[in-house]
């Protein structure tokens, strides 16, 4: 019994360590490569990573060592990514395939630059004939509320059916009533932000204005919790809102999205995504983060019929400083049509990089590059090489960016029009405009500062829900959704859906900057 035993330990034993070696893995066949390009007079076979295959299996299938094709790509560990190029250094004969299980890659999170979003009081000049409007300014006297001043009255069970969306009627001849939450008080490190976004709404107000369109606005402190939304709530100031604009924080929202199903009237949540899915009076003009490269993919992406149908398509990742959801993104949506690189900004690491470029572009046809990185020094490095590397001309060379290159500073655009940079942008504004120079000179007149992206905003989500409101009264929802509404605005407007024809509206506006050769900029809806 007990040399059966120890027969039947050893015969288990035997089979775990065969299945612990590489050969005894799934075996993924290595296409072995024969397009090459010679290098200082070293040749050097081009191989895509296919799903599976590691270093292991690709050295050995080429009969190079591990380090060689390390120190030909400068590789500084032996993690592979599906679709990567790898240049094989040419030294002996082939040899037959052998595998092991591919590891997964590890990736750095996102560098995502910080944004740390005193409101001057501001005078609108009026116009004889036209009703004086009125502004509640968000001072500490008027907007943090002390509890022995406040009666709460325990309201009405929050409805959980939110209806069919229909808007209560608004009289068109009377001015319109619109309450707007920030989240302004003492100490909060992000009031400049929202300081900039109601500037910017005031400066809307005048525009409307001048269309001939009077409101009167309330502005409130709603801190940035559902309790003291619904403490503003309790107040009844908002009762007689034809529109609520705000608040900015998800996690304080859904009181007022109830409030707004409650009351008939449209809630505009103005600088992010809530969570009230289901409810037709909420309307998000952030636009859908997983629409952001829907317009990109299907211009640009490699479709059928599509400009793109016949172009190499290439991703330049870096190693440094990836932006890991954007490349997964773009990997899923573009998958075997896409060959992968890294690149890095070690100085002594250039010459390989012109390797793996040259030996990844196409003479004989377009060359759309996807960078997936959004800090500004990367950005730059990545650009600057692929201009040095083209400077003859050699490649025709389309970068497709991505949304933070808008936000980017200090950058040097010379070389986005030289490589025709295109990105998807929901910010954008087009400083030659006649409008935005107008907002500008204005800005600065009534404020001493320049205006910033939430300055934009405010302008222009005041603008489109007023003026929406005021020329299409209860039948808004329906008049704007699909872009049937689309005034003068300084961005690059909105395109409000519900999705599968219920629910809150969504923002899936993602058109497209370009920066052309001949040195313009265009945006492609």
């Amino acid at each position: 019994m007990v040399l059966r035993r120890l027969t039947l330990i050893l015969a288990l034993t035997g089979l775990l360590f065969c299945l612990s070696t590489p050969d005894a893995t799934a075996q993924v066949a290595v296409r072995l490569s024969e397009k090459t390009i010679t290098v200082r007079g070293q040749q050097y076979l081009i191989h895509r990573v296919r799903k599976g295959e590691t270093l292991y299996a690709i050295a050995k299938a080429y009969a190079v060592s591990q380090e060689d094709i390390m120190r030909a790509n400068s590789l500084t560990r032996d993690v592979l990514r599906n679709r990567q190029t790898l240049l094989i250094p040419v030294i002996g004969s082939h040899q037959r395939p052998a595998t092991e299980p591919q590891q997964e890659e590890e990736r750095p999170e996102p560098q995502m630059e910080k944004i740390t979003p005193s409101i001057p009081r501001y005078t609108i000049e009026q116009k004889s004939g036209q009703h004086e409007p009125t502004y509640v300014y968000p001072d500490e006297r008027q907007t943090v509320i002390q509890h022995d001043t406040i009666h709460i009255v325990p309201g009405e069970p929050l409805a959980e059916d939110f209806g069919n969306g229909a808007l209560r009627e608004i009289d068109k001849n009377a001015p319109l009533q619109i309450g707007v939450l920030l989240p302004l008080q003492p100490g909060n490190r992000n009031n400049e932000r929202f300081s900039e976004f109601y500037k910017g709404m005031l400066l809307g107000l005048n525009a409307l204005r001048a269309e001939g369109i009077s409101a009167n606005v309330q502005v409130m402190n709603s801190g940035g919790s559902e309790g003291k939304v619904r403490e503003v709530i309790n107040t009844g100031k908002l009762d007689k809102c034809d529109l609520v604009i705000g608040p900015v924080y998800a996690e304080a929202f859904a009181p007022m999205a109830q409030f707004a199903a409650q009351q008939h009237i449209a809630v505009v949540s103005p600088l992010g995504a809530v969570a009230e899915d289901e409810n037709p009076y909420v309307f998000e003009a952030a636009p859908a983060d997983e629409r952001t490269y829907q317009h990109i993919f299907e211009q640009y992406g490699g479709r059928s019929g599509s400009i793109s149908a016949d172009a190499n398509l290439v991703v330049i990742d870096h190693v440094e400083h990836a932006d890991s959801a954007i490349l997964s993104q773009i990997e899923t949506n573009l998958g075997e049509k896409v060959s992968t690189l890294s690149f890095t900004g070690v100085r002594s690491q250039s010459q390989a990089m012109n390797m793996r470029l040259n030996a990844a572009l196409d003479k004989e046809r377009l060359n759309i590059i996807y960078v997936p990185v959004s800090r500004q020094d990367a950005v730059e490095g990545i650009l600057s090489h692929l201009s040095s590397l083209n400077i003859t001309g050699r490649y025709r060379i389309m970068v497709i960016g991505t949304p933070r290159w808008e936000w980017l500073s200090n950058l040097n655009l010379d070389l986005f029009y030289k490589l025709d940079v295109h990105y998807p942008a929901s910010y954008h504004a087009d400083r030659s405009h006649p409008a935005v120079e107008a907002f500008y000179r204005e800005y600065l007149s009534a404020f001493n500062e320049v205006p910033t992206p939430y300055s934009f905003r405010g302008y222009d989500v005041i603008r489109y829900f007023g003026g929406a409101l005021k020329h299409f009264g209860a039948d808004m929802p329906n008049r704007i959704a699909n872009q049937g509404y689309d005034p003068q605005l300084l961005q690059v407007g909105y395109d409000f859906r519900q999705m599968d024809g219920a629910g809150k509206y969504r923002n899936i506006a993602w058109p497209i900057v370009h920066y052309k050769p001949n040195y313009t900029i265009e945006v492609i809806r």
